[in-house]
């Protein structure tokens, strides 16, 4: 049996509707609206109807030509979205979301307009919260060194920091919800690229160096980092890409490197502050550099700040020691070989001068070459060519050759040992290095600062050596220079019990010398490991300390065992003086 159902009026239509729905005439009169425009009104239907729509809803835009009623009424159009706020009696604004349909009779003429309201103000908040946190993120992306963008799982750019737009030229503006295959260069975003690759592998990819022309065709080296992002089910929505432009990576190294050239090496004495001056009037010369000093004076490290400091800087520093290698292995090392030279040679090998080339090479203990070595150097020096071992084509390269020795190359030329010809070759600049004992004001700078090296590597927690101990250090003669200090201290950072390195701590070759002192000795103040002696051997003690400090007060009194007060009393009553004084 069919159920009987009573009509439905309109207006039981337009109550049922969850929104505010209002039914105006052509003359823009309110002729019904239902419950929720009431509320949201604050008007009733009976005292709604036949009052102008704009004394209900007393929005800005009633009465003027942006009323989307006229769009609906006039035009036939349905308005969609339209924003606007809506007043109350006490002037409280409202944000509003305003459709409008024309409201047609039988013979299809609008005779009203039907219009749906609801109220937005929660979406506009939610919007707001949405738009400061996406400034957050935007923010902390622009803060990021690197550049960085992100991309959506179909490859489209969702996000660009700033510095991003600057290394590849392209303004956020005209990159944002593009395909990034469709604006940045392939090596980026293009199959085979790392962004390709995580989006579609969803793995990760670290480090992956490419050269891309920029915006203006300029070649810009790059670092790429790529990483996915995905749901809890490990599904891939989206990638992040990290750019690090390697011109500021080499310009903050160089910058470091001008700053810093003499890394390594301590020093304020007179004789090592000439070899730095030295160093920099010629750093821009190509010319041959020979460095003499004994063993552990700093021979390569010198060389290195020479090459630091000149205009070869960005390429290659090789270095070779000509006494670590057999001849036969040297001369494959120094000029390369061809396959099949020797026993052993299975494949063509460029040698140290070629893979120098344009830059410079450092040929430590240059006085151990043999004979038919010294000639082929020779021949590099003068014509900048050679030939590999074992083959016949002539390679051309520019070097810069800065040679090292601890020997004496003119005793070694008188004994037919060192070739004259190849000697004054190398001797264009010669440089020679002081050894320890000859700049012995340096040893507390020296201390101090491989202390805190050693610190830095973890080994061990000594931060200072005892007077006593710096007497000790003092008055050893270093036959390995700095490089026997450095061990002797590293024996005793490891050795020692406190932070303060005491000489029991010491290696034991250094504890034989003369300069140890018992605590007994240290506090009666009697001169290192000397007996009590008379006014005149004191007076040439302290004499010979403050001379070899250069008269400085602080350095003899350690030199001594004794503090700078007890010196200073010393010096009145034996009538010492500065010179000048």
């Amino acid at each position: 049996m069919p159920i009987q159902t009573e009509p439905l009026s309109v207006l039981d239509i337009l109550r049922s509707i969850p929104d505010s729905v209002l039914t105006i005439d052509r003359d823009r009169r309110i002729v019904a609206l239902n419950g929720p425009a009431e509320a949201l009104t604050g008007t009733a239907e009976i005292a709604a109807g036949g009052r102008a729509c704009g004394a209900i809803l007393r929005s800005e835009i009633c009465d003027t030509d942006r009323c989307p009623f006229d769009r609906a009424f006039i035009g036939g159009e349905t308005v969609t979205n339209f924003n606007v706020l809506m007043g109350d009696a006490a002037d409280e604004k409202t944000p509003i979301c305003i459709n409008t349909s024309p409201l047609k009779n039988g013979k299809g003429e609008v005779v009203g307009v039907v219009e749906t309201i609801r109220v937005v103000s929660h979406i506009n908040r939610l919007i707001e919260e949405l738009r400061e946190q996406r400034n957050k993120v935007q923010a902390v992306l622009d803060s990021i060194a690197e550049g960085v963008f992100t991309v959506d799982r179909d490859g489209c750019i969702t996000s660009v920091n700033r510095t991003a737009e600057r290394i590849l030229g392209y303004p956020a503006g005209e990159v944002l919800g593009r395909p990034c295959q469709d604006v940045y260069p392939p090596e980026i975003c293009g199959p085979g690229s790392s962004l390709h690759e995580t989006l579609q592998g969803g793995r990760q990819v670290r480090n992956r160096e490419v050269t891309v022309a920029d915006r203006h065709g300029t070649a810009v080296p790059l670092s790429l980092s790529t990483g996915p992002f995905q749901d809890e089910a490990g599904t891939t929505l989206g990638a992040v890409c990290t750019i690090r432009d390697l011109r500021e990576i080499e310009r903050i190294a160089e910058e470091r490197r001008s700053r810093t050239p003499f890394v390594g090496i301590v020093g304020k004495h007179p004789r090592i502050r000439e070899v730095f001056d030295l160093v920099e009037m010629i750093k821009d010369s190509d010319s041959t550099v020979l460095l003499q000093g004994e063993s552990g004076t700093g021979k390569g490290l010198f060389a290195q700040a020479l090459h630091s400091l000149s205009p070869r800087r960005r390429h290659p520093f090789v270095k070779v020691s000509c006494a670590a290698l057999p001849e036969t292995l040297l001369e494959s090392e120094l000029f390369g070989h061809e396959k099949g030279a020797f026993t052993g040679a299975i494949k063509d090998r460029k040698g140290r001068f070629e893979l120098a080339d344009k830059g410079t090479i450092f040929l430590d203990e240059i006085g151990d070459l043999s004979p038919s070595v010294q000639v082929k150097l020779l021949r590099v020096l003068q014509e900048q060519e050679f030939e590999r071992l074992g083959g016949t084509q002539t390679i051309k390269v520019d070097v810069r050759v800065i040679a090292a020795t601890h020997r004496d190359l003119r005793q070694w030329m008188r004994e037919g040992k060192f070739r004259e010809d190849l000697f004054y070759r190398l001797n264009v600049i010669p440089v020679r290095l002081p050894p320890l004992r000859e700049r012995k004001a340096d040893i507390p700078l020296l201390v101090e600062f491989l202390l805190d090296r050693f610190a830095a590597k973890g080994k061990g927690k000594a931060t200072s050596v005892s007077p006593r101990t710096m007497a000790i250090l003092m008055d050893h003669q270093w036959p390995g220079n700095v490089r026997e200090l450095e061990n002797a201290l590293e024996h005793a950072m490891v050795c020692s019990r406190g932070s303060v390195i005491e000489p029991e701590a010491l290696p034991r070759s250094l504890l034989t010398g003369p300069a140890v002192l018992t605590p007994h000795a240290a506090t009666s103040e009697r001169p290192p490991g000397r007996s009590s002696a008379g006014p005149a051997s004191e007076r040439e003690r302290i004499l010979r300390a403050l001379e070899s400090s250069h008269w400085n007060r602080g350095l003899a009194a350690a030199h001594l065992g004794m503090d700078r007060t007890t010196l200073w009393r010393k010096m009145q009553r034996l009538g010492i003086a500065p010179p000048g004084h």
